[in-house]
């Protein structure tokens, strides 16, 4: 195994697994930023593509990820911890992300039920996603556990540390931890339920939808955009056992962080990146050399109202 150690726990050996980890971790997420961030740059600033906010808004946690993690490039592997206004902003942001990260992506599942309910049953509601509230509440998450975090911080200066294969900071004790576990566990658990009900509506309404796209341009379903989310949401399921582990390692007074959860964080962004960004009228853009390249699609456009981006 490239994660395994074979020198019995001796010093060196340790060192050795530190530096695979901490290349492999930010190669990754080098990688992720520059994919998810091409993208992003990409659908903003193009006027043939059409993106929701919802849309916009999980991209941009997404390429946010990236830069947060990569904060303590050049101090990861120094023999002694980084300095400590470094560690604690990194931290606080490393316990930031993932909640409000899950809860872009929740909204951003939200808007295909909806979506997908307009068009199969005919209920406007998709107005009710660019409330300021729905739309402002990943920030809003974000501000919360960040300030928690570092108030935490700057009060027990002696609790920001690093962990044990020197990839990020944390803050010891586990209090962060179950926070952001806590609200993690909940935006997956949420999201896996609605996708229960999206595989079935379009299992049950596959051939209806694929009508729907091919001789309406008023009931249409991003069917593209669909699959994709759901494949992305497999990553929740990984998400909820890496917290479950990540918390029992704490209730042991053990390093919550393993080569495996650290190399799953660092997928996230690169994983949202090739899934989103990937979908045929940014490829389209990027390929504009080509004549005839479609200027957009029905399979990778989402149906706003009111012409909302």
């Amino acid at each position: 195994m490239f994660f395994s150690d074979g020198s019995s726990g001796s010093s060196a050996g340790a060192d050795a697994l530190s530096t695979n980890v901490v290349m492999v971790f930010d190669i990754l997420l080098l990688l992720g930023f520059l994919v998810s961030t091409a993208s992003l740059l990409t659908a903003g600033l193009s006027k043939r593509i059409v993106r929701s906010s919802q849309w916009f808004i999980f991209m941009g946690f997404a390429s946010f990820w990236s830069i947060q993690h990569l904060l303590l490039v050049g101090n990861q592997l120094t023999p002694t911890i980084p300095p400590h206004a470094i560690c604690l902003v990194q931290s606080s942001f490393g316990y930031a992300a993932p909640p409000a990260t899950a809860f872009a992506l929740l909204a951003l599942f939200l808007q295909i039920f909806l979506l997908l309910e307009e068009c199969l049953e005919g209920t406007h509601r998709m107005e009710c996603l660019y409330s300021p509230t729905f739309l402002w509440l990943p920030f809003a998450i974000y501000a919360s556990v960040f300030v928690m975090a570092l108030s935490m911080g700057l009060v027990q200066p002696e609790r920001v540390v690093r962990d044990e294969l020197r990839i990020t900071c944390r803050l010891d004790g586990g209090t962060m931890l179950f926070v952001e576990a806590g609200l993690v566990t909940f935006a997956c658990i949420v999201i896996m339920v609605m996708e229960g009900f999206i595989i079935v509506k379009i299992w049950k309404n596959y051939h209806r939808i694929r009508l729907f796209n091919s001789t309406s341009r008023e009931k249409h379903f991003p069917l593209s955009l669909a699959i994709r989310a759901l494949i992305f949401s497999l990553l929740p399921i990984l998400t909820i056992i890496m917290s479950i582990v990540s918390m029992a390692r704490s209730f042991r007074d053990e390093d919550p962080s393993t080569p495996e959860v650290n190399i799953i964080i660092a997928s996230l962004p690169l994983s949202a990146g090739l899934l989103f960004g990937t979908q045929r009228d940014i490829l389209s853009t990027w390929t504009f050399w080509r004549r005839g390249s479609p200027a957009c699609t029905f399979d990778s456009m989402e149906k706003l109202p009111n012409g909302q981006v």
